[in-house]
Protein backbone atom coordinates (compact mmCIF):
# COMPACT_ATOMS: atom_id res chain seq x y z
CA UNK A 1 0.00 0.00 0.00
CA UNK A 2 1.33 3.26 -0.81
CA UNK A 3 1.84 6.09 1.44
CA UNK A 4 0.32 9.56 0.93
CA UNK A 5 3.69 10.92 0.68
CA UNK A 6 4.69 8.56 -2.37
CA UNK A 7 1.71 9.01 -4.37
CA UNK A 8 0.94 12.12 -6.70
CA UNK A 9 -2.40 13.04 -7.37
CA UNK A 10 -3.36 13.09 -10.47
CA UNK A 11 -5.96 14.66 -12.80
CA UNK A 12 -7.45 12.58 -16.07
CA UNK A 13 -8.24 14.84 -19.18
CA UNK A 14 -10.73 13.27 -21.12
CA UNK A 15 -10.36 14.18 -24.76
CA UNK A 16 -13.40 13.71 -27.43
CA UNK A 17 -11.55 11.07 -29.21
CA UNK A 18 -11.64 8.92 -26.31
CA UNK A 19 -8.12 9.59 -25.44
CA UNK A 20 -7.08 10.17 -21.66
CA UNK A 21 -4.20 11.80 -20.22
CA UNK A 22 -3.05 11.71 -16.86
CA UNK A 23 -1.83 15.01 -15.28
CA UNK A 24 -0.42 15.45 -11.90
CA UNK A 25 -3.28 17.65 -10.11
CA UNK A 26 -1.45 20.18 -8.84
CA UNK A 27 0.33 21.09 -12.02
CA UNK A 28 -2.82 21.11 -13.94
CA UNK A 29 -4.26 23.21 -11.59
CA UNK A 30 -1.41 25.84 -11.87
CA UNK A 31 -1.78 25.65 -15.47
CA UNK A 32 -5.50 24.94 -16.64
CA UNK A 33 -8.22 27.12 -16.07
CA UNK A 34 -10.41 24.21 -16.91
CA UNK A 35 -9.39 22.09 -13.96
CA UNK A 36 -9.00 24.56 -11.96
CA UNK A 37 -12.84 25.44 -12.78
CA UNK A 38 -13.30 21.69 -11.92
CA UNK A 39 -12.67 22.02 -8.58
CA UNK A 40 -11.51 18.77 -7.63
CA UNK A 41 -12.93 16.41 -9.86
CA UNK A 42 -10.84 13.19 -11.14
CA UNK A 43 -11.75 13.46 -14.45
CA UNK A 44 -12.00 16.76 -16.70
CA UNK A 45 -13.65 16.58 -20.24
CA UNK A 46 -11.79 18.68 -22.70
CA UNK A 47 -13.95 21.04 -24.76
CA UNK A 48 -13.84 21.92 -28.12
CA UNK A 49 -12.78 18.89 -30.22
CA UNK A 50 -9.15 18.74 -29.13
CA UNK A 51 -7.05 15.21 -30.39
CA UNK A 52 -5.53 13.17 -27.33
CA UNK A 53 -1.82 13.88 -28.34
CA UNK A 54 -2.32 17.44 -28.37
CA UNK A 55 -3.26 17.37 -25.16
CA UNK A 56 -0.49 14.75 -24.41
CA UNK A 57 1.61 17.32 -25.72
CA UNK A 58 0.54 20.24 -24.17
CA UNK A 59 0.99 17.82 -20.78
CA UNK A 60 4.70 17.14 -21.98
CA UNK A 61 5.08 21.41 -22.22
CA UNK A 62 3.47 21.72 -18.65
CA UNK A 63 5.84 19.28 -17.09
CA UNK A 64 9.04 20.61 -19.24
CA UNK A 65 8.46 24.22 -18.47
CA UNK A 66 8.39 23.23 -14.70
CA UNK A 67 11.14 21.22 -14.66
CA UNK A 68 12.99 23.89 -16.59
CA UNK A 69 11.68 26.52 -13.94
CA UNK A 70 14.92 27.17 -12.11
CA UNK A 71 15.53 29.90 -14.19
CA UNK A 72 14.26 32.96 -16.78
CA UNK A 73 17.26 31.79 -19.53
CA UNK A 74 16.12 27.95 -18.91
CA UNK A 75 12.99 28.43 -19.02
CA UNK A 76 13.32 30.57 -22.64
CA UNK A 77 15.63 27.99 -23.49
CA UNK A 78 12.63 25.35 -22.66
CA UNK A 79 10.59 27.43 -24.98
CA UNK A 80 12.16 27.87 -27.57
CA UNK A 81 13.79 24.21 -28.25
CA UNK A 82 9.54 23.80 -27.94
CA UNK A 83 8.54 25.41 -30.25
CA UNK A 84 11.11 25.17 -32.67
CA UNK A 85 10.70 21.05 -32.53
CA UNK A 86 6.62 22.42 -33.60
CA UNK A 87 5.29 22.75 -37.78
CA UNK A 88 2.91 24.69 -38.64
CA UNK A 89 -0.28 22.00 -38.08
CA UNK A 90 1.58 21.01 -34.61
CA UNK A 91 1.78 25.43 -33.75
CA UNK A 92 -2.16 25.77 -34.59
CA UNK A 93 -3.43 21.94 -33.19
CA UNK A 94 -1.81 23.70 -29.24
CA UNK A 95 -3.10 27.13 -29.76
CA UNK A 96 -6.63 25.23 -30.13
CA UNK A 97 -5.65 23.38 -27.10
CA UNK A 98 -3.90 26.11 -25.12
CA UNK A 99 -7.63 27.86 -25.85
CA UNK A 100 -9.95 25.18 -24.56
CA UNK A 101 -7.48 24.16 -21.94
CA UNK A 102 -7.81 27.79 -20.59
CA UNK A 103 -3.81 27.99 -20.32
CA UNK A 104 -3.14 32.03 -20.94
CA UNK A 105 0.66 31.37 -20.36
CA UNK A 106 0.74 28.73 -22.87
CA UNK A 107 -1.35 30.53 -25.44
CA UNK A 108 0.51 33.52 -24.75
CA UNK A 109 3.88 31.73 -26.21
CA UNK A 110 2.00 32.09 -29.76
CA UNK A 111 1.78 35.63 -29.64
CA UNK A 112 3.87 37.88 -31.85
CA UNK A 113 6.74 39.42 -29.95
CA UNK A 114 7.15 43.05 -30.19
CA UNK A 115 11.16 44.01 -31.23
Amino acid sequence: MATEGTTTATVVLRCFDGAEVSVPAALARRRSGLVAAAAGERVVDVPGNVHGPVVAQAAAYWEGRAAAAASKEAVAAFDAAFLAGLGHDALVDLIHAAHHLGDAALFDLFRPRSA
